[in-house]
């Protein structure tokens, strides 16, 4: 009786904290037991059934269309081993990922105890809504980079088959260990397992080492799994770990599809725009299309009850074939070019009869971009609803070239990630988890945003204030400032503030030089004729308004993107934009065209409302204006900043890094390679022209014809753990919208969702 209390208080609970749509959640049923098909001793809930799943249900096999999402391993102030979110997160996620109407959750690597725990209390109160689970078994944390035949990691990955198999089953006691799950696994899961699969997104350098040590392992005969003849060494270890693993699940009773991980620097196809050209131009030193690992190679066996699968991680932006190479751009959908398109469905010829999951499917939210792609498909840099849209886009696509389904990437944003282009700016490196980066898209991929606290304009901290104002246009009366885990916050009271927003040459310009690293560095100057020297050096310039772009610039000898990270006291003028190569440069072989490199520039700040509970918000901005209180409301992700740490309150420091540009271009940086300090708070000034003539700088001295010292350099209180709220971004309206409009047994889609294909691109309808 107290077990059926329990779950029924955990279904009212379920439905009074979800969002509005999960409100719509019924029929908890703490009595329910999902069916399993039991045949010569082995039970099974899934399998394959062609190129799609087919789950056992109500006596009968039912298709099953993955919609889905990935389920990540660490939330604010936690890295991935800490494995720190707790059950009652994991339930309320499951009720808002059922609202959503997605079916099927993916996690890579073994979770703790509640994570099952919650999963089995939501799924049997809710057999209508339920949520099937794809189990990743993660290999051995340590990077090989060589050969994954070695004895010692295949004993490894076995040992953690062994354990995974035993938590899923609900039989097994983990001792303690250090960055993976442990505790007690006390639930039965496997009747809500949709599959197994083995591996990650696997380093070209191991694909390499492991078919170079391993010359003999060309095939496989495994009669769940094989690799056929002529297979390479990394195929035949593909094969063989996911035969291990079922023969391992069998031996505990079940059976379950297993499946392997690729993605498309793998993949089988040749693309002649994957070429950097140059002196030595060969295919083998091509990190992103070196080595495969081909489908067609693993196969299922003659006692594949369950059967097989592959799980592919396929973004629209990378690697730079995935929209140079000439023939996906003749794909279309409704809405134009889609070269993602082009790509999934000349993939999909290389793939055998068994299900294509594409695990990975994903654009970011965050405010800047680390990899551009021609429809706007971006690595970063899309606004919360547009990113909704986007994806909707891609999963269309996914389903429409005969794909199993798919896994948006991913649920949550996950502050503990790192990109390639601002790793080197997280220092230290051991506490960039306390803080979120917006400008790091690794960061903001989720459908859930944890977002900190906003100060209201209350409790800013006053910055300076005009002792007799005049009220003229332009007059600069009051400076505020605040900040959070995000963003540095700023508020400036501006006579006349709405015509910042003027397009003319006529309009107000407001700007301001920021100090970082104290007095005795940056310039005293600004571009501005006839202001006087600021009392003290800045390093960067905000510039908003005036009928052009809102920037904020670097100091020359204080511009990360030029590795540049140090600024000599001056007095000119001078800033620059702070400008990265994301895409490089490469050629197609078969036209000799030369893509050119591309740049995105961080200096860019975007016009937008960025208060959450404002109808306009706008994820992507960085300033807006309150005409009603002439405010001009203003934020900036610390990167931006040069903060490396506002949690320790440090930014960059470090005189004797200069380095010169590494084979991609960006500069050869490495964690926490650079010179750091504390900073000894932030310094404002403020000035606005009307026309491009001056019209107002603050503070002003008392004689009221220089600039004036501030209150005090802005400092704030660090922080060892973040505070934070959950919040379901805009996107999650459209993930929801798309995922209903697809029955989850609607499988294979009807001929009639097929593209508009342009010209002669292979494999045409």
């Amino acid at each position: 009786m107290a077990s059926w209390i329990n779950k029924r208080a955990l279904c009212i609970i379920l439905t009074l904290v979800l969002a509005a749509g999960a409100m719509a959640l019924v029929g908890c049923s703490p009595t329910y037991k999902p069916a399993v098909f039991t045949e010569g001793g082995v039970s099974m809930v899934a399998r394959t059934s062609g190129k799609y799943f087919q789950v056992y249900s109500n006596g009968s096999w039912q298709g099953h269309l993955i919609k889905g999402a990935d389920i990540g391993a660490s939330s604010p102030g936690h890295w991935f081993g800490d494995l720190a979110t707790t059950g009652s997160t994991y339930s309320r996620w499951f009720g808002e990922l059922a609202a959503m109407n997605a079916n099927t959750i993916l996690a890579y690597t073994l979770l703790k105890p509640v994570f099952y725990q919650a999963l089995y209390n939501f799924n049997r109160s809710n057999p209508d809504r339920k949520l099937w689970l794809i189990q990743g078994i993660w290999p051995p944390d340590q990077e090989v980079l060589g050969n994954l035949y070695t004895d010692w990691y295949v004993q490894q990955y076995e040992q953690e088959m062994d354990l995974d198999i035993k938590a899923l089953q609900g039989k097994v006691k983990i001792k303690e260990r250090v960055g993976k799950a442990w505790g007690t696994y006390a639930v039965n899961v496997m009747p809500d397992v949709l599959g197994v699969t083995i591996g990650r997104e696997l380093l070209n350098t191991e694909v390499k080492e492991t078919n170079a040590a391993n010359p003999t392992k060309t095939s496989f005969a495994g009669d769940v799994v094989k690799a056929v003849p002529g297979s390479n060494a990394i195929e035949v270890w593909c094969a063989d770990m996911a035969q291990t693993l079922e023969s391992k699940l069998r031996a505990g009773g079940w059976a379950a599809p297993v499946g392997y991980v690729s993605w498309p620097t793998l993949d089988p196809m040749v693309h002649t725009t994957e070429m950097t050209p140059g002196p030595g131009m060969s295919k083998a030193r091509e990190v992103d299309d070196s080595e495969v690992l081909d489908p067609r190679h693993i196969l299922p066996g003659s006692n594949a009850a369950a059967g097989i699968f592959g799980v592919f991680q396929i973004y629209p932006y990378y690697p730079e074939f995935m929209y140079r190479q000439p023939s996906y751009a003749l794909y279309h959908d409704s809405q134009g070019t889609l070269r993602y398109g082009g790509y999934l469905q000349d993939f999909m010829k290389y793939i055998p009869g068994y299900p294509a999951v594409v695990g990975e499917f994903g654009l970011p939210t965050s405010v800047s971009s680390s990899h551009a792609q021609p429809e706007g498909l971006s690595q970063g840099a899309l606004e919360e609803a547009t990113q909704g849209r986007e994806l909707a886009r891609l999963y269309r696509a996914i389903v429409r070239e005969g794909y199993a389904g798919g896994l948006v990437f991913e649920w949550a944003d996950e502050w503990a990630k790192k990109n390639w282009v601002t790793a080197a700016y997280m220092i230290p490196f051991d506490r960039h988890v306390l803080w979120h980066n917006a400008t790091d898209p690794e960061q903001c991929f989720g459908i859930l945003a944890f977002d900190t606290k906003e100060q209201p304009y209350t409790k800013m901290k006053l910055i300076w204030m005009k002792a007799d104002p005049t009220g003229k246009p332009g007059e600069v009366q009051a400076a505020y400032a605040a900040v959070n885990a995000d963003f540095l916050y700023l508020t400036l009271n501006v006579v006349g503030a709405s015509s910042l927003t003027s397009a003319g040459p006529s309009g107000m310009q407001l700007s301001m030089g920021i100090s970082t690293l104290g007095k005795n560095h940056g310039t005293t100057g600004l571009p501005i004729s006839g202001l006087p020297p600021m009392t003290s050096g800045v390093e960067f310039l905000l510039q908003l308004g005036g009928g052009g772009q809102s920037l904020l610039l670097s100091r020359p000898d204080y511009n990360r993107a030029t590795s540049k990270f140090w600024a000599d006291p001056a007095t000119d003028p001078a800033f620059e934009h702070t400008t990265y190569i994301t895409n490089r440069a490469q050629i197609d072989t078969a036209t000799g065209h030369i893509f050119p490199v591309i740049y995105t520039d961080q200096s860019v700040l975007r016009y937008g409302v960025f208060s959450v509970k404002d109808p306009r918000y706008n994820s992507l901005g960085n300033w807006y204006v309150e005409p009603a209180s002439s405010r001009v409301v203003i934020r900036l992700p610390w990167g931006l900043l040069n903060v490396t740490d506002p949690s320790s309150n440090r930014v960059i420091f470090d005189k004797s890094r200069t380095l010169p540009p590494g084979p991609s271009g960006m500069r050869n940086l490495t964690q926490d390679s650079l010179g750091t300090i504390k900073t000894p708070g932030f310094t404002f000034f403020a000035t606005t022209t009307l026309g491009g003539q001056l019209a107002d700088f603050a503070p002003r001295s008392s004689n009221g014809k220089s600039f004036g010292r501030a209150i005090g350099p802005f400092a704030w209180r660090g922080w060892d753990q973040p505070k934070y709220t959950e919040r379901l971004k805009q996107s999650y309206v459209e993930m929801r919208a798309l995922y209903g409009s697809f029955n989850s047994t609607q499988v294979p889609p009807a001929r009639s969702e097929r593209p508009q294909v342009v010209g002669s691109f292979p494999g045409s309808p």
